[in-house]
């Protein structure tokens, strides 16, 4: 698998939604098995795909394909009523042929849109991570230009 659907088409994402997607705090397992679906999505979201292919592709048990399923029908990034091997991935993530057509699809009053449930905006930090509770600023300069160097570096070349 190319990572590119199978219509060989790369495709266009949202994507506003696809960085609030973190905030999902998909398991890992889930996070793997909806990139093999987005990998396999035709445009408009729907993937014809069996668990076991996904449990084969990734090298896990096919309960567990079916367990992070359930995890993504939980936020909303699938639809909920899906029939095995035919999953909808909800509009607002899914794969389009161009941006018109993805704007237009999310528009169309024929589109079935569900809510995603999880929250959007800025993921606090992970409870694990080194970081929180420190003085660590990520972007100590607020946001500002940084100066050039005055002096460019010396570039040899090997050999």
């Amino acid at each position: 698998m190319s990572g590119e659907p199978l219509s060989g088409i790369p495709l266009v994402h949202n994507p506003a939604i696809w960085e609030n997607l973190p905030n999902a705090r998909l398991s890992g397992t889930a996070r793997d098995v909806f990139d093999v679906l987005t990998s396999r999505q035709q445009p408009g979201g729907l993937v014809v795909v069996k668990q076991k292919d996904i449990a084969g592709k990734l090298g896990i048990q096919q309960s567990g394909v079916g367990r992070a399923i359930g995890e993504l029908r939980d936020r909303g990034i699938l639809h909920a009523r899906t029939t095995p091997g035919r999953y909808r991935i909800n509009p607002l993530l899914a794969g389009y042929e161009s941006l018109a057509h993805m704007v237009n699809t999310i528009n169309d009053p024929a589109t079935e849109l569900w809510p995603l449930t999880y929250d959007a905006g800025v993921r606090p930090p992970r409870r694990l991570d080194q970081r929180a509770g420190t003085d660590f600023d990520p972007d100590p300069d607020g946001g500002e230009e940084a100066p050039m160097p005055d002096v460019q570096p010396f570039l040899r070349l090997a050999g």
